[in-house]
């Protein structure tokens, strides 16, 4: 458990217990309005229920938006708290800087962005410099993938124009805009609808939509779609194509992961403070990797053999 998320929420705690009378708000009771990307909800979704069983006196109210629009809540004071692929920018540091207070920036998982074809595509893995230029728009057709396959126009799609993942596709790519040939659909699952039903698309989502095995609708989507493997970009590491396997995210294998922060900007400690250290707490890193996601601190698991005679049924 990170060590300076642990001390807040003690002190938290103990500033809750001091007071004579229980507080509307705090750590552990009370109300918290959060916004969290949609391309995180089944993380973040299962880290709301867990802290909500734990502490039956909290409600944590979660708005699922793309990535453009949930930063705009949380500039304009519609949330005190933001679940994201990416930290603040300089220009939003500063706007909080001219009002002399800094937002409390935690990392708490490893995510990864996940390329999606049709199960019928016969190209399944791609190099690095492939996908590069795929997103550059220099590669548009199959057959400049591989000569034999004959799916004609590669379309690109993504579940929402403002979404973390056509941000993080563009800075890969270093370019600005996402090319011509891309298209912006609504949800995840309309993403993963397309691919399947279209067998020259690549659709890009948010792992973690597919990372838990447990989970029926994880399955489901899972059924339609291949997941894209990717040689690595970085020189040195391992040859061959990984998904977006929490082992491999953590070698660093593969080449689409990407660090998610809980962002705070409560003045004392609320209920936004108390979901934010049980994210970055032992239980929250627990229910993370539960999800298929790699969790951003080491989690032990500890397991008990007792030595009992051993008998044979007749």
């Amino acid at each position: 458990m990170n060590r300076f998320v642990s001390l807040v929420y003690v002190v938290a705690l103990l500033l809750n217990g001091c007071s004579n009378s229980a507080p509307e708000n705090g750590p552990t009771r009370g109300k918290a309005v959060v916004v969290a990307d949609e391309t995180l909800f089944p993380m973040v979704d299962a880290l709301e229920r867990a802290f909500e069983h734990t502490y039956k006196n909290t409600a944590i109210e979660i708005s699922y938006l793309p990535e453009s629009r949930a930063f705009q809540q949380f500039l304009n004071d519609s949330t005190m708290v933001i679940i994201s692929a990416r930290q603040l920018t300089k220009e939003e540091s500063d706007f909080f800087a001219k009002k002399t207070f800094t937002p409390r920036a935690a990392l708490f998982a490893n995510d990864a962005v996940a390329l999606l074809v049709n199960p019928n595509n016969p190209d399944t893995n791609l190099t690095c410099e492939q996908t590069i230029d795929i997103f550059k728009g220099k590669i548009s057709n199959w057959n400049q993938v591989s000569s034999g396959n004959k799916n004609g126009a590669i379309n690109l799609v993504f579940d929402n124009q403002g979404s973390s993942t056509v941000r993080f596709a563009m800075e890969k790519a270093g370019v600005n805009s996402p090319p011509p040939n891309s298209y912006a659909l609504k949800t995840t699952d309309a993403v993963v609808e397309y691919v399947a039903k279209t067998p020259g698309a690549i659709g890009l989502v948010g792992y973690s939509w597919l990372s838990d095995y447990d989970d029926p609708n994880c399955r489901k989507l899972r059924s339609q779609i291949e997941v894209v493997g990717i040689s690595p970009c970085r020189k040195g590491k391992d040859a061959g194509y990984f998904e977006p396997f929490s082992s491999d995210v953590g070698e660093e294998n593969y080449s689409y992961s990407r660090q998610i922060f809980i962002i705070n900007r409560e003045t004392s400690s609320g209920t936004g403070t108390g979901f934010s250290a049980f994210i970055a707490g032992e239980m929250g890193q627990r229910i993370i990797s539960k999800t298929g996601i790699l969790p951003a601190y080491k989690v032990e698991h500890k397991i008990e053999l007792k030595s009992e005679p051993f008998r044979v049924e007749k």
